[in-house]
């Protein structure tokens, strides 16, 4: 009986240390692996919500920069028709119109370079000094 019990406490003892060799073989991720890969997912995540942002709102800062364009020039249409419809209905004569020439264009790159950028600063400036509406 005595070397049946030695037997039986042998074999647990083997079986003891064969699972701590199992377990022992499996790499365990530590706490700071799991902590940085979540910091990296999350920061993934801010950064892209922060650029999402940014394009929705250069979208809207060119909505409203052609909007302007389009109500200046709409304003500038109906009340040039307002004008020339007064003059005709005022006089019964029919006005002469002088034909203006057709503009040149111009072969020197750096010109039409410096005129593209002079009408773009144009454009920021007048957009910059347009007051916001008030809701």
């Amino acid at each position: 009986m005595n070397s049946e019990l030695r037997d039986d406490t042998m074999e647990e003892i083997l079986m003891q240390d064969e699972k701590e060799i199992k377990n022992n073989g499996k790499k365990k991720r530590g706490c700071l692996f799991r902590t940085l890969v979540f910091l990296i997912i999350g920061l993934v995540g801010i950064l892209g919500f922060i650029f999402a942002q940014q394009y929705f709102l250069d979208l809207e800062a060119e909505a409203i920069v052609r909007a302007a364009r389009t109500s200046t020039a709409l304003a500038g249409s109906s009340e040039e028709a307002k004008t020339i419809e007064k003059d005709h209905t005022a006089t019964s004569e029919v006005p002469q119109c002088t034909p203006t020439p057709a503009p040149t264009s111009t072969e020197d790159p750096a010109f039409k370079r410096t005129a593209t950028v002079a009408v773009q600063l144009t454009d920021v400036a007048a957009f910059q000094l347009t007051a916001p509406a008030e809701p």
